[in-house]
């Protein structure tokens, strides 16, 4: 099996930037090596409040044997992968926060959901309502 290229993505993270404030570091917890991109903010329950409220996204590295370009992408890809918590984390109609992040256990809280009613994934595309799939129920 071909050793990984983390070397690689030690140089690239040592020397990224991005949006002012942002920083990078990886971060060895027994054995597992994570990404870590570090954000200034607020805190976005209490919108009002400007206190700051720094946070650290964390990334799991995945034990691979990328080349730098495919690092490079994959960094990209976590800041977007940020840029999309945030954003959820922010925006609002109202009081209604429709793309708020899943936080949960087993969720991936960089993947946008928009929180929805279960009948509009059981509405066809004629407007009827289909019967739920028993995993539905």
């Amino acid at each position: 099996m071909a050793k990984d290229t983390h070397d690689i993505l030690r140089e690239l993270v040592a020397n990224a930037k991005c949006k002012p404030g942002w920083t990078f570091r990886l971060k060895d917890e027994d054995g597992a090596l994570r990404l870590v991109i570090f954000v200034p903010g607020y805190d976005s329950a209490d919108p009002d409040d400007l206190t700051p409220r720094d946070i650290d996204h964390y990334f799991p590295v995945p034990t691979a044997t990328y080349n730098m370009k495919s690092w490079r992408r994959w960094m990209f890809e976590c800041c977007r992968g940020v840029e999309n918590h945030e954003l959820g984390e922010w925006f609002r109609i109202g009081d209604e926060r429709p793309f708020s992040p899943m936080h949960g256990p087993g969720e991936n809280p960089y993947v946008v959901h928009e929180i929805r009613p279960m009948e509009d994934a059981l509405t066809t595309q004629d407007g009827s309502l289909r019967e739920p799939y028993r995993s539905e129920k």
